[in-house]
């Protein structure tokens, strides 16, 4: 009979599978609970709703919790010194293999016994998910879901099968990373956009400090995604080119060659796609803050072979500025200043952080994910001062706010659809006033 062991689960924001919310462990000593432990966990990635369903929790909730890095400090030996229990466990220690290796911590090799594999040889019942198994054996089950709780669960499950019956010997569980060749579709932002910053960067022929320190914060931010083949293969290469500091001539061709824009999306149009693309040119332009002539008349030439592009913002803004720019064929220094503050706000937008918003009577729209509440808590806050939600974005809407959890697609594409489509109707008049979540003063 086993005696000494842990029983754990855990919780994921989304359906990668390499990143944990939250963690509850039970400890286990001559068969007797010793210990508990339970945390939150900022995973540093994104929440899908299905996830959230789920488990109830939101960036919200554990925006100041310790991230896995942190709180597996604290827990690294009982992992290692202990055999873990839990249901389907394997896929329990395959997110926390995963999510070690994103912070680049070596993955023990973990001794377990999967209360779920047991049940099926030794329970004979129509349905062995948790919460049937508990109602089979009398355990209590009060929360599903919540790590904690699932926890107990198992560790009763467990306690079951272990006195009645000859468990044999833990398995023991050796992660091997193998890479996914199917890309998140999310993801997808992200590879246009590195796309576009190394065309925007070589427009000019030349890659400076300021422009190898673009790529670098492009490699950091998009560590996290190493378990996909293709972001494996391009972050390599990255940090290969980069290590020094230097890009050669050759390394600067190697760059060109290294990623090629996705153009076909189960997600996204054509447009976006593209206009996925524009956004990182013009991050590629700016980001030595300075654009030249050679840059200028590259970006041109693009916006001319995507003339598909016309009548969606941010192409037309962009077209029209690089035409007055160029209507002579010379970019004079005070164009470039111009032209590099158009460029600049387009891919850093400046938020409206006025603290005496009057909101009484006035129209909003919430868009994105937000990290101080939940959208629904957000609208009754802005409701109660008499605000009125408005669900899309049109001319006679006051007040745009925009969540401030950086979800993939708003951190790489920049412009969300509703803020696009704010700015657009800004452009021809309106006077929709945009705020971040962090300029939004309300209690």
């Amino acid at each position: 009979m086993i005696k000494d062991y842990i029983s754990v689960d855990i919780e994921n924001p989304n359906a990668r599978g390499n990143s944990i919310c939250s963690i509850g462990i039970i400890i286990v000593k001559d068969n007797q609970i010793i210990d508990k432990k339970y945390s939150l966990i900022n995973p540093e990635d994104r929440f899908d709703i299905n996830n959230t369903k789920i488990t109830g929790l939101t960036y919200a909730d554990v925006k100041d919790a310790p991230t896995f890095k942190e709180y597996w400090e604290s827990i690294e030996d009982l992992f290692k010194n202990n055999i873990i229990v839990g249901h389907n466990i394997t896929y329990d220690l395959t997110v926390i293999a995963k999510a070690l290796e994103r912070y680049d911590i070596e993955v023990p090799i973990f001794n377990y016994y999967c209360t779920l594999k047991l049940s099926r040889n030794f329970i004979n019942t129509n349905s062995y998910s948790l919460n049937s198994l508990c109602d089979l054996l009398n355990v209590k089950l009060e929360n599903h879901h919540n790590a904690l709780e699932d926890a107990k669960a198992s560790q009763k499950i467990f306690e079951y099968l272990n006195y009645n019956n000859d468990i044999g010997t833990s398995e023991k569980f050796k992660f091997e990373n193998k890479l996914l060749d199917n890309l998140d579709s999310k993801l997808e932002t992200n590879i246009n956009t590195l796309y576009g910053i190394i065309k925007g960067i070589n427009y000019d022929g030349i890659i400076d400090d300021k422009e190898i320190r673009k790529l670098k914060s492009w490699v950091e931010d998009n560590r996290l995604y190493k378990q996909y083949l293709l972001f494996d293969r391009i972050i390599s290469k990255l940090e290969e080119i980069l290590y020094d500091n230097i890009i050669t001539e050759y390394e600067r061709i190697e760059l060109e060659k290294l990623v090629t824009s996705i153009n076909s999306s189960k997600i996204y149009s054509e447009s976006t796609l593209s206009l996925q693309v524009l956004n990182g040119i013009l991050d590629g332009i700016v980001c030595n803050q300075k654009v030249n002539q050679k840059e200028i008349d590259n970006l041109n030439i693009w916006l001319k072979q995507n003339d598909y592009l016309k009548d969606v913002y941010p192409y037309d803004k962009v077209l029209l500025e690089v035409g007055k720019v160029l209507e002579d064929g010379v970019l004079t220094e005070e164009e470039s200043n111009y032209i590099f503050e158009i460029f600049n706000e387009i891919v850093n937008p400046d938020f409206n952080n006025d603290e005496n918003i009057d909101f009484d009577g006035k129209t909003f729209c919430l868009t994105g994910e937000f990290k101080t509440a939940t959208k629904q808590e957000i609208s009754k806050k802005l409701q109660d001062l008499g605000a009125i939600e408005k669900t899309g974005v049109s001319s006679k809407l006051n007040y745009l706010i925009i969540g401030g959890v950086g979800s993939d697609s708003w951190k790489f594409g920049k412009i969300g659809g509703k803020q696009a489509k704010a700015q657009e109707l800004n452009e021809k008049g309106a006077n929709i006033k945009i705020i971040d979540e962090d300029s939004l003063k309300i209690k």
